[in-house]
């Protein structure tokens, strides 16, 4: 029987990954992504608040109308960019459109690198703000 087990596990996650069923390769890749801790995420949102004390930010999304806040840990190896050029705590506030890369974890999210938008991309994620009510 735990043959058959495995046999099923691996199935299911060939599946998953395969992008079998409703989900597309996309949409399975973005779930086993969200499940595995260590795999580094891209979110897109609006920041909510700001704690330099801290050293991390709110960032609500606008990819999930339902998603909470997350708080996201910024570290002396967290990169701030706009537009390619590096930036400063003082660039960011709250209501700013940006882009988080972040490796899941417990409590505060790992983060990798914070770009502030700009331009097209930054319309985008304030309207759809706008469209959630944010």
């Amino acid at each position: 029987m735990g043959t058959r087990v495995k046999v099923w596990g691996a199935v299911v996650l060939a599946a998953v990954l395969g992008g079998v069923g409703c989900a597309g390769t996309k949409e399975a890749a973005r779930d086993v992504e969200a499940a595995v801790p260590g795999l580094s995420q891209k979110q897109e949102g609006v920041v909510t608040n700001v704690d330099k004390d801290a050293h991390r930010i709110a960032v609500k999304t606008v990819n999930e109308p339902a998603a909470q806040e997350v708080w996201f840990a910024l570290t002396v190896d967290t990169k701030l960019e706009r537009d390619g050029q590096m930036v400063t705590w003082d660039d960011l506030d709250e209501g700013t459109p940006v882009r988080v890369s972040f490796e899941p974890a417990a409590g505060a999210e790992k983060t990798y690198k914070v770009e502030l938008l700009t331009g097209q991309e930054a319309e985008e994620v304030k309207n759809k703000a706008e469209l959630l009510g944010q």
